[in-house]
């Protein structure tokens, strides 16, 4: 069973973006379908929508503001309609591993759902959800069955363009321009692709269904001493032939691959420091002019769908001369030597941690910590408390539960401070559904941390606002007059690039009353009550100062 979706959305910010329509097919095995729903969302007073997002999806400002249902209605008429069909199902998309699998457990998480529902596990037999990629079928179609679908259209690359109006086009699958970036015809015309794909290429398909999840992939590497390994960047693909060599220590997602075209024995005596820095360089570029050096390891992300076939499967993508004997053989050489497996796999984790990881400017907010562990018996709490909250027979009642979750859940802030995400999450969905229910000093904050946040005038921040917005729009018209790029927004008219203009600068008058008078420090995030420093100057290149915590306003004094 399937349930095929497809998301439009603010932006393409993974961790901020919010979805503004969602269509959702549910269908059989053999891609019938059984029901349908589409459902779109007012923009949260917290979210500036990019103008591309905007301009590409066709969205308005009037779209943005009377649109039925808040964030968190749809959140949850989603969370019950996916729940109420028959599971396991397989979740699928276009570009759905790459992009909107984040954004919707993004959403998940920030209206309080379980955001692991691409992967829950149906409690009755067991058995899991997994995530599908038709996108990703197409490139393996490509690579490994080259005469299956027309992708005659090449990208910027010169690579096949895999974007799905074109190669729903090229293959007789209705999806003009006109009706592209809806959410419904575009999960249709992925649909059409899928049952393309399955009733031409039925073993690839299944091959690709069995790599759909992390056990697949085990299952896979296990019964497999030699296999193929295709990767994609911006349409070109990358094929090895290659042996399974375990997963990187720390972490059961992510498989190191030896690349079997070269000889393994130069590795086998490398100390863990060697094999590091082997993995570290293999990320360095060739000099200019010069082909990048084969990389001996590939490491692979499990939760990926990450394109695996078996030799027998291979005959399009293998090398001329390849010589299945000497394949095996040196796969049996790495494999029977432990010494060299444990190493490789510390390697795997040392280099990983080696690398520099970006100093951020701004202070952790609430939406990063997604992928937060939390304790077995506070998890559970907090999930009874979010069921209370979203069952709650009023809006007044929401409220209560928010103002007392600092008393109820004292000892656990105590252990882990990053709980309280919960609460700030909830007191952001009162303040959007019924902001009466709130003290109006609350109110009168949370518009406070609204201003901080979607008037911060950090460029580096990682989500939209308004000085960011105002940058892209300036882009997007200057891309409007060169004749190399101006056929990306050849259906835009001045009319539309007006109304954003003075959509964000609506924004900024609504909330700019909200800043203080004096440049001071920003806040934390839109749940504290610090200042920030007034919007600048476009030109002006002053550093500015990285964010402090300050009080969350939804804490009783």
């Amino acid at each position: 069973m399937y349930i095929f979706y497809d998301l439009e959305t603010t932006g393409l910010e993974r961790d901020f973006a919010q979805i503004l329509q969602i269509g959702l097919i549910f269908a059989d095995d053999d891609m019938n379908i059984l029901s349908m729903k589409k459902l779109e969302a007012r923009v949260s007073p917290w979210t500036v929508p990019g103008p591309g997002a905007l301009l590409t999806t066709g969205f308005t400002a009037a779209d943005l503001k009377n649109a039925k249902n808040s964030a968190f209605e749809l959140m949850q008429e989603v969370d019950q309609w996916a729940r109420s069909q028959y599971w396991p199902v397989i979740f699928s998309g276009y570009n759905n591993i790459g992009y909107d699998d984040d954004i919707f457990a993004q959403n998940l998480h920030q209206n309080l759902l379980d955001s692991d529902m691409l992967s829950a596990k149906n409690p009755s037999n067991g058995l899991s959800n997994s995530r599908f990629d038709v996108m990703i079928a197409v490139q393996a179609a490509s690579a490994y069955m080259p005469e299956l679908l027309t992708l005659t259209k090449k990208n910027a690359n010169g690579a096949p363009s895999m974007k799905l109006g074109v190669v729903a086009r090229q293959n007789n699958v209705g999806l003009s321009e006109e009706d592209a970036h809806d959410a419904m015809n575009d999960i249709k015309a992925t649909l059409g692709i899928a049952k393309l794909v399955k009733k031409s290429a039925p073993q690839l398909w299944e091959q690709l269904t069995k790599t759909a999840s992390v056990e697949g992939v085990d299952a896979f590497v296990k019964e497999n001493a030699v296999f193929t390994h295709t990767a994609f960047n911006f349409g070109n693909k990358n094929v090895a032939v290659v042996t399974s060599l375990g997963a990187r220590n720390g972490s059961g997602v992510t498989e190191i691959m030896f690349d079997l075209s070269l000889d393994p024995k130069p590795y086998l005596s490398m100390s863990v420091d060697e094999l590091k820095q082997v993995i570290l360089d293999q990320s360095k570029k060739a000099p200019k002019g010069q082909p990048d050096p084969v990389s001996a390891f590939r490491l692979v992300r499990k939760t990926q769908q990450p394109i695996l076939m078996p030799i027998d499967m291979s005959e399009a993508v293998l090398p001329a001369g390849f010589d299945e004997k000497l394949a095996n053989d040196r796969a049996a050489l790495l494999k029977a030597n432990p010494q060299f497996l444990e190493n490789i796999q510390e390697a795997a984790k040392l280099a990983k941690e080696e690398r520099p990881a970006r100093t951020p400017t701004w202070t952790t907010q609430p939406e990063e910590l997604l992928h937060e562990e939390t304790a077995p018996e506070t998890k559970a709490k907090l999930d009874a408390w979010s069921k209370e909250f979203r069952d709650a027979p009023s809006w007044k009642e929401a409220a209560t539960l928010v103002t007392n979750f600092r008393t109820r859940f004292a000892e656990e802030i105590k252990e882990d401070e990053n709980i309280t995400r919960f609460v700030k999450f909830a007191g952001r969905i009162v303040y959007e559904n019924a902001p009466e229910e709130l003290p109006l000093e609350k109110q009168e904050a949370m518009k406070r941390f609204i201003a901080n946040h979607i008037l911060d005038t950090n460029n580096d921040v990682p989500w939209m606002t308004v000085a960011k917005a105002r940058r892209e729009l300036d882009r997007i018209e200057q891309d409007r007059l060169d004749p190399k790029k101006k056929e990306k927004w050849a259906e835009v008219t001045d009319t539309q690039i007006r109304s954003l203009k003075l959509y964000y600068t609506s924004l900024e008058k609504e909330y700019g009353p909200y800043l203080p008078q004096k440049p001071l420090a920003p806040a934390a995030d839109f749940n504290t009550a610090a200042p920030v420093q007034p919007p600048v100057a476009e030109n002006d290149n002053a550093p500015v100062a990285p964010k402090k915590t300050g009080n969350d306003p939804l804490k009783p004094a």
